[in-house]
């Protein structure tokens, strides 16, 4: 039995969420890049992924501009309209809304919460959720029409990928039963039952069982994805700084890497659907190994 005055559940930002959640915003990034870098080429009739076709030329001041626009308007803009969709959203159902940004075991963040009102689950999946497929729709429907803007896509990958957290509590409610409620906090909410729901109906019962295979394997995945985001932000930088000549790795349909250096500038450029593969072979061997070494 429980008490409808007491949570059953505290969903807290721990230090393992905090971990799982970025890896979840790993794998969301590359998965919905490289989706929409095939959408913008299919609708568009582009041969090249235009996502992963970064270049920089060094006579053109306007370029830098671009480069601030990329990297620091875009992802600033995103991240505060996410935000402004979810505090219409608890408005629209009788929340008052209150918005900030933090850092929880160096994971920065930003919210928008309405604490002491409690939300019916339905209610709490739209809250939640709106923001994610408003801002994606709008932005794709856009990226079909006006292939001169493929920043678009940008905002997609972003809003996604930092959706992680939304994802993730929205998954967590779906397996619970629609008469819990929701309280949304700061950094985790706190779900009530009424005092006639069975325990057994909740997915909150704690587990001591090891990893299997398959989480081993999700594990690594994702190092080897984060990985590979990391140093796709580095190479161009080393590869201009050490003077690399161009070169290509692969074929003009398979491109693994494309570095193309000139007089003019420089670019890089992968297919992203390929990395994607890679790692995921890879991830299956270690796991594997490691699995052969723990006979």
């Amino acid at each position: 039995m429980f008490s409808g005055d007491r949570p059953i559940h505290i969903f807290r930002l721990t230090p393992a969420l905090a971990l799982r959640w970025s890896s979840l915003s790993i794998i969301l990034f590359v998965v919905t890049a490289a989706a929409i870098s095939t959408f913008y080429q299919v609708i568009h009739g582009y041969k090249r992924s235009w996502i992963f076709d970064a270049a920089v030329y060094s006579e053109q001041a306007w370029q830098i501009m671009l480069f601030l626009v990329y990297f620091v308007a875009i992802p600033l803009g995103t991240f505060l309209i996410h935000e402004l969709i979810h505090g219409l959203a608890f408005i629209a159902f009788g929340g008052k809304p209150r918005s900030g940004i933090g850092i929880e075991h160096f994971l920065p963040y930003a919210y928008t919460t309405a604490p002491r009102r409690r939300f019916s689950r339905n209610a709490f999946l739209v809250i939640s959720l709106t923001p994610l497929f408003i801002v994606n729709a709008i932005a794709i429907l856009l990226l079909a029409v006006l292939p001169q803007a493929p920043w678009l896509g940008w905002i997609v990958i972003l809003n996604t990928a930092g959706a992680s957290g939304d994802i993730w509590i929205a998954t967590l409610l779906l397996r619970c039963p629609r008469s819990v409620t929701v309280e949304d906090r700061k950094t985790g909410v706190a779900i009530y039952a009424p005092p006639d729901l069975d325990a057994r109906s909740l997915p909150f019962r704690p587990s001591g069982k090891a990893k299997s295979t398959f989480q081993k394997w999700l594990d690594l995945t994702v190092l080897v994805l984060g990985l590979i985001v990391f140093v796709s932000f580095l190479l161009p930088i080393l590869f201009d700084i050490l003077n690399v000549p161009s070169f290509m790795v692969g074929t003009d349909s398979l491109q693994l890497l494309n570095w193309e250096n000139s007089p003019k500038g420089f670019g890089i450029s992968f297919n992203p659907w390929l990395w994607i593969a890679i790692a995921t072979v890879l991830s299956l061997v270690g796991v594997l190994f490691i699995s052969m070494g723990d006979r």
